[in-house]
């Protein structure tokens, strides 16, 4: 069992749901470094040390994953669908649980989007969050203590102040959120539509299967 594990991806991409759910299999004790840099990531003698790394762009995620591999880390790129993602990030902009704001941020997620289609073993948030063989299959890959039979992970991160839309009014009962559901709150307006060219609409289909929502 690997004593360090670095998780990549972009803020509001369920990333510390999921770096929870993956402590609490494996178990034990976890010193956990949130948004981590390049720098930080090493090995501690015998302590478990996880470092959740977010708004990186993809050739220094390209740089991170080469440094895990030396020390024999576990290590994965985490994505979740364009529709759902860009609109939990502007509510948390807009609710300043999000401090990460770039002028284009699907350009961001087409980087990482391009690598995941380009590369196997990365984790899709969207599964993980409504799969439960999805989860059973990632709790073997990743040497589960508890594997739990891919029950769904109920717990809230406060990170952020938990959602961008619900905050931690769902602590204990996450299932309840309507993760999936998130571009409903502005699939009607033109300027947030707009945002979504011809390559995110297509790497959407290609790793989520999801048709454009309008």
């Amino acid at each position: 069992m690997s004593r360090v594990v670095c998780q990549f991806g972009l803020p509001r991409s369920g990333l510390y749901a999921a770096a929870d759910w993956y402590k609490d299999g494996v178990g034990g004790d976890w010193q956990h470094s949130k948004g981590a840099g390049l720098g930080q990531i090493s090995a501690d003698g015998s302590a478990r040390r996880f470092f959740t790394l977010e708004t990186l762009f993809i050739k220094e995620v390209k740089q991170g994953l080469r440094l895990c591999r030396e020390l024999g880390a576990t290590a994965w790129v985490q994505l979740r669908d364009p529709y759902n993602w860009s609109s939990s990030l502007h509510q948390g902009v807009m609710e300043k649980a999000v401090a990460w704001r770039p002028p284009q941020p699907l350009e961001r997620w087409k980087e990482y989007a391009r690598y995941c289609l380009e590369n196997d073993g990365w984790l899709n948030y969207n599964r993980w969050f409504g799969d439960q063989d999805y989860r059973r299959e990632l709790a073997e890959r990743f040497g589960f203590r508890r594997h739990r039979n891919g029950e769904p992970w109920q717990h809230v991160p406060d990170r952020g102040g938990g959602s961008s839309f619900d905050k931690e009014r769902y602590k204990g009962r996450a299932q309840e959120m309507a993760i999936l559901l998130r571009y409903t709150r502005f699939v009607v307006e033109p300027w947030w539509r707009v945002q979504f060219d011809d390559e995110v609409i297509a790497l959407a289909e290609q790793l989520f299967g999801i048709k454009r929502p309008w």
